[in-house]
């Protein structure tokens, strides 16, 4: 991984994993199983440019000052990182119109090559955002619940879910008070001791550091509807909810959380052409993280128009209208690390042209 220009926020990293996996399905005629395992070796190669200052508060045996000797200074690393991470799931007929699965995980992640040398400003983000060489692998503990029904035209889905992730890797933001307090200090050049950081040149930006604690994660999704079969097609009414809450294990509330929403779909479908329309209503997320901001909720109405051609046995060309943000909401992405500086588009129209070969 390698970024190159003055707004570089890293210096070149290299990465190399190998990867071996094994899969396994068994029908038990009541109930069908399924297994797999995964085992990865990673090695990340990466370094942290700094600047150390010398003799500016220093005085020689004779009573003189140094000039500023700045010298940069860059620390290698080579890090390798073992992951181990197996799943099964056990899913059952209750009868020809319900299914339940459950499912248990234990999932291994190694830190990405950003979460440990990452060190500079980042502006698709905002933040100056600082790696973390220290970090240890995460390790999520997962388990889901998923029930399905289907009968004369009726379907249905819910999924219940519940996470334990030790070691969870994430971004923290410093506070207001302490990134009012960094400006101060460029402002008026003070060499008080401070941490490793505080010498950088932040840009005017707020300082980010990835860190890590154990997060519990817990949701659910819900869909349902009914298709109707008309004269000349057919037309699919559902409607579906989802919902996940983020604590650490202190429990206080993980950043960037997406909120509950309700989604609205209404379809119509004959031969080669399809018609849907699509709402959204994306709840107000109060349920924030430290140094975060409540984001408001917003409609979202979308609707999308194709028709498709066969042009030979083989070639399909789809010709297809998009509205989306209808309603010309200001909408914003809680989970977005610029919500309040970069909206979600506004009212807008496409039109796209496919062939499919």
């Amino acid at each position: 991984m390698s970024i190159i220009g003055s707004e570089a926020f890293m210096n070149p990293s290299k990465s190399e994993e190998l990867t071996l996996g094994y899969f396994a399905s068994k029908d038990f005629d009541v109930a069908i199983l399924d297994f797999g395992i995964r085992f990865d070796q990673i090695n990340r190669v990466g370094s942290l440019s700094h600047t150390d200052e010398h003799g500016d508060e220093h005085e020689d045996e004779h009573g003189e000052e140094h000039g500023d000797d700045l010298e940069a200074e860059v620390d290698m690393f080579d890090q390798d990182l073992d992951t181990t991470s197996f799943a099964f799931n056990l899913s059952s007929e209750i009868n020809e119109s319900l299914n339940v699965s459950m499912g248990y995980a234990q999932v291994e992640r190694a830190p990405s090559v950003a979460e440990l040398y990452m060190n500079g400003p980042h502006l698709a983000t905002g933040k100056f955002e600082v790696g973390n060489t220290q970090l240890d692998v995460e390790k999520s503990n997962n388990i889901d619940v998923t029930f399905s029904y289907q009968q004369d035209g009726f379907f249905g889905a819910l999924t219940l879910f519940k996470n334990d992730v030790k070691n969870y890797i994430y971004l923290m933001d410093e506070t207001e008070e302490a990134h009012d307090e960094h400006d101060e200090h460029d402002e008026h050049d003070e060499h008080d001791e401070h941490d490793e950081h505080d010498d950088e040149d932040h840009s005017g930006l707020p300082l980010a550091n990835y860190v890590q604690r154990d997060a519990e994660f817990d949701g659910y999704e819900l869909e349902f509807g009914k298709v109707f079969d008309l004269s000349r097609g057919t037309l699919t009414a559902s409607f579906g909810r989802d919902s996940v809450s983020g604590e650490f294990a202190a429990g206080v509330n993980l950043p960037r959380i997406v909120p509950e929403r309700n989604i609205y779909r209404l379809s119509y479908a004959e031969d080669t052409f399809k018609a849907l329309l699509t709402v959204k209503d994306v709840k107000k997320q109060s349920s924030i993280g430290l140094n975060e901001s409540v984001t408001n909720g917003y409609t979202m109405l979308d609707l999308s128009v194709r028709k498709s051609f066969a042009l030979s046995p083989k070639i399909n060309m789809s010709f297809v209208v998009l509205g989306n943000n209808l309603l010309d909401e200001v909408a914003r992405n809680h989970s977005s690390f610029v919500k309040d500086e970069v909206p979600l588009p506004g009212k807008n129209y496409g039109i796209k042209l496919l062939l499919e070969f």
